[in-house]
């Protein structure tokens, strides 16, 4: 069932081609060099992080995006640390130069001596470069009603291959983004981290 639906979806893009900006999957997976500052340490370790996203063209029912972000650092003792961010949001503005989107996430944060999951603020944006196939993005993930809280920040550029194409865009993309988790039982942990990755766009 869920091959003849994706048939049928991907047969609706070619016979209606002015769908094609109302209705996709984007996909990306990054590499991310991390250097954490916990408990008064400092330590460097390379990490993936990776996100899906589905956009449509139903006004009231919002886009739907999940991202994960591994923060493990072994250096540190009990050193397994990641934030899975699973988001609502809607496109507020979409004028072909400038995009923005605001939503909330339900954060599930992981740091090295405790856990939680909380509800959060989402904001991201695109600048498109005109005439050139590139644009500079910024996202954020902040804020929160209880005493835990975590803040997940990133501003880079992408570069998108083949974008007049119907089916699929690729684009490379990289840039600095920081992590803090700080959460009632484990002290407060810092990210920073370069990163380079790859997007798809169905």
């Amino acid at each position: 069932m869920k091959k003849q639906l994706l048939v049928t979806a991907l047969a609706a893009s070619m016979s209606m081609p002015a769908m094609a900006d109302f209705l996709g999957v984007y996909a990306g997976i990054d590499y991310n060099t991390n250097e954490t500052r916990y408990n008064n340490h400092t330590d460097r370790e390379d990490n993936l992080s990776g996100y899906v996203a589905f956009e449509h063209f139903i006004p009231l029912i919002p886009n739907v995006k999940i991202q994960y972000t591994d923060l493990d650092n072994h250096a540190f003792v009990n050193g397994e640390s990641s934030v899975t961010n699973g988001i609502l949001y809607y496109e507020i503005l979409d004028n072909g130069l400038v995009e923005v989107d605001l939503g909330l996430a339900y954060t599930d944060a992981e740091g090295y001596r405790d856990d939680a999951s909380f509800g959060q603020a989402y904001a991201a944006g695109k600048l498109h470069i005109p005439g050139v196939s590139m644009h500079a993005f910024a996202d954020v993930i902040a804020g929160s009603l209880t005493s835990d809280d975590a803040i997940n920040t990133e501003i880079g550029l992408a570069y998108t291959f083949n974008p007049d194409s119907l089916l699929l865009n690729v684009s490379v993309r990289g840039g600095y983004r920081y992590h803090q988790i700080d959460l009632r039982k484990s002290p407060r942990q810092e990210t920073d981290s370069l990163f380079a990755g790859v997007e798809l766009h169905f």
